[in-house]
């Protein structure tokens, strides 16, 4: 049996460059995402003019099609799951969609079993809402919908705005108010009863419509924060930030333009004020969203990024966006970063992802002359160095889900590229080469054995596409190991990470039937 040593494995998935992106699969069509289904877990589904929908596994092989015909203008939004209708494995999908009628018509309709169902025609978008320990419910608009179904639950009005939330004190609540005829919010327990309504003589209340509890203070009391038209412009201000309790106490009032709330994974809440100090003089006021503290000011606006889940930063862009200025979280000027000549948007900004290197790393959309495929799509580093460059691309990002290894999605006039990051890390990490471990076979059928490159003790974790752990094994003092996996895994990628005596490697293994 031929043996497959690592680094043949790295030169095959990797051309035996020292790339850390190595091109999957390239999809025909313009609108691609990845999912997560409730059985079978990663899928990406491709959809095509004006609504026909593919699925493929997480390793691109094919899963199912659907051609769905409600609307005339194709969906909008789209959920595909396996048991949120009914309990059998079949595929289901529920959708919005867009008609071309006077009003330019839109609803919801479900595709299951082959057949397809209308159940909303009054517009507004599906949104799935799940909280754990809480039966998930469908909300189309101002409609609840219980599921398994979807089963008509509550309607809370036509021009009622609906959000459903779970607070730390009151815990369910469904949260309402109507923007046509504002009369204050409104809260309703699980069961759709009314326990408390709020209206606040403020002008424009409605606008306060990030609603919390004990995220600004240790009270019960509900929180209201938003950005409200001024009563009166000040120094060029039109509106207001503002952030009032339920019982009309204010916490918080600044003029500004816009203010919004900064939540990034891994780092600390901010509230971030943009306006004027005078007319057309910028301004920018950072503040610690929970205490209100303010940290900073800038005399100018920013953009708040973090390229993990370690360190964040603060961003200033030049007016041509040909350059830009990284602060850091003590608000010190770090970097200066010459990007490109000519029009430049859609910044993104990562690290250790396309250089194992760890810089910051920004890639975006350049385009230097008047014809339509003029565009390309390349990525620096933090010091200017051109690390990779994709001629002709549109846009790309990094796609990142909880349980799924980071995608990066680069975006043709006619098609979507997915790569693959060989770095698969967050921040900073030491990984070991290990050119020299042996993996007999891959791929493999219901074992497969591994060689170290020299004896010690090791942990060994399986993992699906999914991120789901299948199988973990630990041996001491040993050069090599037989994982065996039977027969009760499917047929498809998982991922083997290798830790200890010195390696820390994770390796792409296929399994067949």
């Amino acid at each position: 049996m031929k043996k497959l040593t690592l680094s043949a494995l790295l030169c095959a998935l990797t051309i035996c460059l020292s790339a850390q992106i190595q091109l999957e699969h390239t999809y025909e069509g313009l609108a691609l995402k990845r999912i997560r289904m409730d059985v079978s877990g990663e899928k990406y589904l491709l959809k095509q003019y004006p609504c026909h929908l593919f699925l493929s596994h997480a390793d691109h092989t094919p899963f199912g099609e659907a051609n769905l015909l409600s609307g005339y203008g194709g969906c909008i939004e789209v959920l595909v799951s396996e048991h949120l209708l009914d309990s059998d494995d079949d595929f289901e999908i529920l959708f919005n969609w867009l008609d071309d009628g006077t009003w330019l018509d839109t609803g919801t309709s479900v595709w299951n079993d082959g057949e397809e169902q209308q159940i909303s025609s009054d517009g507004p978008t599906l949104v799935l809402s799940e909280f754990p320990g809480l039966q998930t419910k469908l909300l189309i608009g101002a409609k609840v919908q219980a599921l398994p179904g979807p089963v008509p639950e509550h309607h809370y009005g036509t021009y009622n705005r609906l959000e459903r939330k779970v607070f730390p004190v009151d815990g369910e609540r469904y949260v309402t108010y109507n923007w046509k005829n504002f009369d204050g919010f409104h809260f309703y327990n699980g069961d759709h009863e009314l326990v408390k309504s709020v209206n606040l003589p403020l002008s424009h209340f409605d606008k306060l419509d990030l609603v919390t509890q004990q995220y600004f203070n240790d009270d019960a009391q509900y929180e209201f924060f938003g950005t409200r038209p001024a009563d009166a412009a000040v120094d060029g201000n039109s509106s207001v930030a503002e952030l009032v309790r339920e019982d009309g106490a204010v916490l918080f009032l600044f003029p500004c333009n816009h203010a919004y709330i900064s939540a990034l994974p891994g780092l600390p809440d901010r509230l971030i004020v943009n306006g004027y100090s005078v007319p057309d003089v910028k301004l920018q006021k950072i503040y610690d969203a929970h205490s209100l503290v303010l940290l900073h000011t800038f005399p100018f606006y920013t953009e708040r990024i973090a390229a993990d889940s370690l360190t964040g930063y603060y961003v200033r862009y030049s007016p041509q966006k040909d350059s830009l200025w990284l602060y850091d979280d003590d608000f010190l000027q770090v970097k200066t970063i010459p990007t490109m000549t000519g029009a430049n948007w859609g910044f993104g900004f990562t690290r250790n992802r396309f250089a194992d290197n760890g810089k910051l790393e920004i890639f975006f959309t350049t385009k230097n002359g008047p014809g339509l495929n003029d565009t390309k799509v390349v990525c620096i580093d933090e010091d200017g160095a051109l690390l990779y460059a994709f001629p002709e691309a549109k846009s790309a990002r990094v796609d990142q889900q909880p349980g799924m290894d980071d995608k990066f999605f680069v975006s043709y006039r006619d098609s979507i590229q997915v790569y693959d990051f060989t770095l698969q890390s967050t921040g900073v990490a030491e990984v070991s080469t290990a050119q020299h471990i042996e993996v007999i076979p891959n791929p493999f059928g219901s074992a497969f054995e591994i060689k170290f490159a020299k004896a010690g003790d090791y942990t060994i974790r399986l993992t699906n596409t999914a991120g789901q752990l299948m199988q973990s094994e630990y041996v001491e003092n040993a050069a090599r190991a037989v994982v065996q996996t039977g027969r009760h895994l499917p047929p498809g990628v998982y991922f083997c990470t290798v830790t200890g005596a010195g390696v820390q490697q994770t390796l792409r293994l296929i399994k067949y039937e």
